[in-house]
């Protein structure tokens, strides 16, 4: 190998890996599942706080906390979806570009070991971390709860317009 090359590959072996641009934008349907009630969106193949991971930055919630995303708690995490709610290995949600500007994959391997950080048996250096909002409420169930609250409104209304009644 001539000193040129080997001088070449030392300077790309020791290039900075590039940052990726975070994208500020609301996370697209097919980037996050809805599970029990909540979206969950898999945003980084780190820890959030981007420890343990090199060079990896940290979650960035400055744009998503205003469309709701936030982390789970550990009783959220321990009901919530398992790896593969999130799909197969080949085809997968991950929303880790509107998270971080580090990475733009999720490492599907380390999730089905149980490596999610702040779930049971997590802890290690390569967590994967998972996010959450409120979902939904789903148009039908909207549509009954309002029906139902205007019934139990209309039947106080007769029920006290009839003892208003009996007592005249």
């Amino acid at each position: 190998m001539s000193l040129k090359k080997l001088a070449l590959a030392a300077l790309i072996v020791g290039m900075p890996t590039p940052a990726f641009a975070q994208i500020n934008a609301p996370v697209p349907v097919a980037n996050y599942i809805t599970f029990g009630g909540f979206d969950w969106a898999w945003a980084s193949p780190c820890p959030p706080t981007g420890a343990g991971c090199g060079s990896g930055a940290p979650v960035d919630f400055t744009y998503q906390a205003t469309q709701g995303w936030r982390l789970p708690t550990a009783a959220e995490l321990a009901a919530g979806p398992a790896v593969t709610d999130f799909g197969t290995a080949s085809a997968f949600a991950c929303a880790s570009a509107w998270f971080t500007s580090a990475y733009t994959h999720c490492d599907y391997g380390d999730a089905s070991g149980g490596a999610v950080y702040g779930a049971p048996g997590g802890g290690n250096w390569y967590d994967e971390t998972w996010v959450i909002r409120a979902g939904a409420v789903p148009e039908p169930a909207a549509w009954g709860m309002l029906i139902g609250g205007f019934a139990l409104a209309g039947a106080a209304i007769r029920r006290r317009s009839i003892k208003v009644a009996y007592a005249a």
